[in-house]
Order: C-alpha cells, then sequence, then structure tokens
C-alpha cells in the first residue's frame, strides 16, 4: 500500500493546461503545486513564462500546451529543473506530423525540447522519440487505473461469449472511432460496438452502433461487463489509461502497433496489434471472434495478470521514485517529507 501521500522539498510545480485526472493525482502524491499555464495568443504566453518566479523549485510540464511557457520560464522567468512529463500525442507529432496540429506548433515544440532538463515519459515509446530531441536523462513511469475503479473492474466477470466490442475514449480523429466504423462494414463477424466517452454520443447510432456519451462509473462498470473485446483504434496513444482498464476488467485489447500498450496487447497475443487501418481493425476483429470460447477465456486471464500491475498504489510510489531519480541524475538535491 502506498503512503498516503509525500512532499518533496523544493516543492514541485505542475504547470498543465487540461491535466489527465491520472497525472493530477501523481502530482498531488509528491506535493506539487498544481497551476494552469497561460491558453491565449503566443504573445500572453511568453509573457506569462517570463514573469513566472517558481525560485529554485522543478517545474514539470504536462503536455504540448504547456511545453512552450515551461521554455520560457526557463529563459526568461526563474525556476529549477523544467521536467517534461511526456505522456500525450505531442511526442508522436514531432516525428510523425499529424494533420490536427500546426507548422508552428510544431517547430515551438521542437525548440522548446531543448530547454528540458529531463523528461518522465509514461512509455517506452515516448522515451525513445525523448531522447532524439533532448539531451537530458529520460526515465518512464506508467500511468495506472484510480482505485475505486481498478478495484471494481478486477471482480467482474466480462462476456466474452458474446460478440460485443467496447470502445473508450473522447470522440477524436486521433482516437480512430471512425475507423473502427468503418472497419465494421469490412468485418464477417457480426458484432456491436459500444461508444463510451465525451462527444460519443455524435456517432450516428446503427444496429451495429451504440453510443453512450459520458456515462456514471456504474454504468461504465457495466458496460465492461457485457462486452467481449475492448478496441482501441487510435492512430497515437502514449500509455491509454482506457486499455489499462481493459487489461483490468480481463477484457483481451486490441489496438494498433503506434499505441504505447501495444507492447501488453502483444503480450496477451501478437494477433491483437494491428496496422492503424479499417482493415487491419476488421481482420483482428473476425480473428478474435473466430477463436473460441475457452481460447477467449485463456487471453482474457492473460489481460487480467497484466491489469494487475496498474494499481494505484504501486504506480504513485513508482513515480515519486523515477522523479527523484530523474532529478538527481541532473544533479539536483531534492528531500522528501513522508505526510
Amino acid at each position: 500500500m502506498a503512503r498516503q501521500s509525500l512532499k518533496f522539498r523544493p516543492q514541485p510545480v505542475l504547470l498543465y493546461y487540461d491535466p489527465h485526472p491520472v497525472h493530477k493525482r501523481m502530482a498531488s502524491y509528491v506535493g506539487a503545486e498544481l497551476i494552469q499555464c497561460e491558453t491565449g495568443s503566443p504573445i500572453s504566453r511568453i509573457q506569462s513564462g517570463r514573469n513566472r518566479d517558481f525560485g529554485e523549485r522543478p517545474v514539470i510540464v504536462e503536455g504540448g500546451v504547456p511545453l512552450a511557457e515551461g521554455a520560457v520560464v526557463k529563459i526568461l522567468g526563474r525556476c529549477g529543473p523544467l521536467i517534461a512529463l511526456g505522456a500525450d500525442s505531442t511526442y508522436h507529432d514531432l516525428i510523425n506530423p499529424m494533420p490536427s496540429r500546426t507548422r508552428t506548433s510544431r517547430l515551438a515544440h521542437r525548440i522548446s525540447q531543448r530547454f528540458i532538463d529531463g523528461t518522465l515519459a509514461v512509455s517506452e515509446r515516448i522515451a525513445t522519440i525523448a531522447e532524439q530531441y533532448t539531451s537530458g536523462p529520460v526515465r518512464v513511469t506508467h500511468p495506472f487505473v484510480k482505485s475505486d475503479r481498478y478495484d471494481r473492474l478486477k471482480s467482474i466477470d466480462p462476456s466474452l461469449d458474446t460478440t460485443r466490442i467496447l470502445c473508450v475514449g473522447k470522440y477524436r480523429e486521433k482516437n480512430g472511432q471512425d475507423r473502427l466504423i468503418e472497419a465494421l462494414s469490412l468485418t464477417e463477424t457480426e458484432t456491436t460496438v459500444d461508444f463510451v466517452g465525451p462527444d460519443t454520443e455524435e456517432i450516428e447510432e446503427t444496429e451495429q452502433i451504440k453510443t453512450y456519451g459520458f456515462v456514471t462509473e456504474d454504468r461504465l462498470i457495466e458496460l465492461f461487463e457485457s462486452a467481449s473485446l475492448l478496441v482501441f483504434p487510435a492512430s497515437v496513444g502514449a500509455f491509454p489509461v482506457a486499455t489499462l482498464e481493459g487489461f483490468c476488467a480481463g477484457l483481451p485489447v486490441l489496438t494498433t502497433h503506434t499505441v504505447g500498450t501495444a507492447t501488453l496487447a502483444r503480450g496477451v497475443s501478437g494477433r491483437l496489434v494491428v496496422n492503424p487501418t479499417p482493415a487491419a481493425l476488421a481482420q483482428g476483429i473476425d480473428w478474435y471472434f473466430g477463436l473460441p470460447v475457452a481460447r477467449r477465456e485463456e487471453l482474457g486471464r492473460r489481460a487480467h495478470n497484466y491489469g494487475s500491475g496498474f494499481d494505484e498504489p504501486s504506480r504513485l510510489e513508482a513515480f515519486a521514485f523515477e522523479l527523484r531519480n530523474l532529478l538527481e541524475d541532473i544533479e539536483y538535491e531534492v528531500t522528501i517529507v513522508n505526510d
């Protein structure tokens, strides 16, 4: 069991834009002060960074939006070491430009990486990219499934004998829901997909497609329990918590090779990792549902075992351990006080 929290001294800062709840929990665990970054024009972001005075406190930047401001703080403001929490598609965009991102933002992110003193990456894939753009040390720390949801997911019995698919995540181009919808027209299996997450209610429903938008915790657990397969069809994903939740629930996860948790899915079966195309997803779906139920149950047990490694207490301790080691790597002295 992890301690309730720790206090790093000097107190870290988490500079954020739209923080993932897991990242907020990580930052809170080490006693970090959470500060919203400037979200206005480039000039206002520069002014904001120039006016920041964090003394010698380490500053953790989460995502691409606060990255540029963090670099300005390092150059014109005042702070201790600048630490990147590598956990979003910013890194993928650096090496494989995404249509949804501009050349200007990509250039700003590339330049800002030069001022990063160290990186905490949530996957080996992100770590590899970070090493190409920064000269500082890089360490890996994985996210987790929050405790209350983890406990409930671990206790359910998914419906592996059905042909029901669950897809969890915000309805966004990069998350690939449209790719999965196209894949359904290519499959030989009669299946139903439940789309869950913000804005998924915008997806047109059919006999095969059910949409739920944002749901209550109880309803989410019910949807995991009624599924036989979780599909995460994104073209990019650092280490998606939605896939970890699938593993916890004992659901095999079909995803693409560009997603950080593909390494876990491959551990369940290499056939569950495919190219980010509708045709490849369709082939993966048909392969899985063509398996005998006993074989699906075996894969479900493997998934369940992988999910066991992503509980909140152990991962919070791992985050604190890696953050401390990273700061020591750059010869920054920090003390830890048990709260």
